[in-house]
């Protein structure tokens, strides 16, 4: 399968291999989602060794939840998104951008990223992540490691409010020039 679009909301995909630089788009609304709409994105024992990558992008509707469990994202060479997230210069395995929570809930536990190739970033972070009405963001057991170059990177920083929550718990960054950079406001209230 080279291409697959559609609207759809409820999407599991389990112990699935992608090859030949296949990339995974999970992307919500642009503009505010319509309130009884809801999005559950369940992604376990993901395996991409081929040079592609995961983005998840834009606004998630109260109540949905997307989440990436037991995978292993892996690029020895840089990652090429398309269209609106092609990132220039810039190269992750992981992406999140333009990620508005309002309500709902991102999670990423027990995954292996690994960007082995020059100023490699393993997790970049696109826009900022804005989380309010109870969003959440949450990374458990996350393992990036990259050739010394950034592990998390932050583009845009962090605001969370009305009672979100981001946490980082048991992970790891590994040969790394810097774990965490962010660059941008970091607020909370």
């Amino acid at each position: 399968m080279e291409l697959m679009t559609g609207s759809v909301r409820n999407v599991t995909l389990e112990n699935c291999t992608f090859v030949g630089r296949a990339s995974l788009y999970v992307v919500g609304w642009l503009s505010d989602p319509p309130a009884d709409d809801r999005a559950d994105v369940l992604i376990s024992g993901l395996d991409s060794r081929s040079g592609g990558g995961v983005v998840v992008a834009n606004r998630f509707p109260p109540g949905s939840r997307v989440t990436v469990v037991d995978s292993v994202l892996i690029a020895e060479a840089r990652v090429a998104y398309r269209g609106a997230y092609d990132l220039g210069d810039l190269s992750a395995c992981l992406v999140l951008h333009n990620v508005n929570l309002t309500g709902s809930v991102l999670t990423i536990a027990r995954t292996q990223v690994a960007a082995v190739f020059g100023d490699a970033v393993g997790v970049l972070v696109v826009g900022g992540v804005a989380l309010s009405s109870r969003g959440a963001l949450y990374v458990d057991g996350l393992s990036v490691q990259t050739a010394l170059g950034l592990c998390v990177s932050v583009e845009g920083g962090v605001a969370a409010s009305g009672g979100s929550v981001v946490a980082f718990v048991d992970s790891d960054f590994l040969l790394c020039k810097h774990a965490v950079s962010v660059c941008g406001a970091v607020s909370v209230s």
